[in-house]
């Protein structure tokens, strides 16, 4: 048995609508074919809140980008915090890594010594004080997050700045010197 409408209903709760056309479309699909108007009001609730929840997730993960980019290359030149910022987005994308932007970024632990970024747990204030660096960071944060930016590194997965000698260059294959940073990646097999 066919329950009318139920394919319309189905991706109104699934995904956000991608325009705001489609979701008046959609609602209007749902309408037409005789979905009660208290059953569409829900709906549309939902998926609202659905939305507003899925938007609070990119905020959230464009802000934690955003921070390291800021606390690791604040100051650089735009392909040095471009570069930086691809660290973390390679590093979500591969499985020895956590698979969130913010879990990578506070991997180790705000109270430890072995957190991947040093700005994370140098027990200093976390908020940004330089406006016009912070601005510069969020939206090098969202080019990035969003794919709108090449990466420079050729798919590093660390780095160190130029001045440290980190105990661990020699397991992996160094990479460019982009700013002050040095990137790696894995060796080959």
């Amino acid at each position: 048995m066919r329950i009318p409408g139920l394919y319309h209903l189905v991706l109104l709760l699934r995904r956000s609508p991608e325009t705001e056309y489609e979701r008046v479309m959609l609602l209007h699909n749902l309408y037409r074919r005789r979905i009660p108007i208290m059953i569409g009001a829900v709906v549309f609730l939902a998926a609202v809140a659905a939305a507003g929840a899925a938007q609070r997730h990119y905020d959230n993960e464009l802000e934690c980008l955003a921070l390291n980019i800021y606390f690791e290359a604040r100051g650089e030149a735009r392909d040095g915090q471009v570069a930086v910022a691809h660290v973390v987005m390679n590093r979500v994308a591969d499985d020895r890594f956590p698979g969130a932007v913010c879990d990578v970024v506070q991997q180790g632990g705000k109270e430890t010594i072995d957190c991947q970024f040093s700005w994370w747990c140098d027990h200093l204030d976390d908020r940004p004080t330089h406006m016009a660096d912070w601005g510069e960071a969020r939206d090098i944060a969202r080019t990035v997050y969003w794919g709108m930016d090449d990466d420079p590194t050729g798919g590093a997965l660390w780095y160190h700045a130029t001045y440290v000698r980190a105990y661990w260059r020699g397991q992996y294959k160094k990479g460019p010197t982009i700013g002050r940073h040095i990137f790696y990646s894995d060796k080959p097999a």
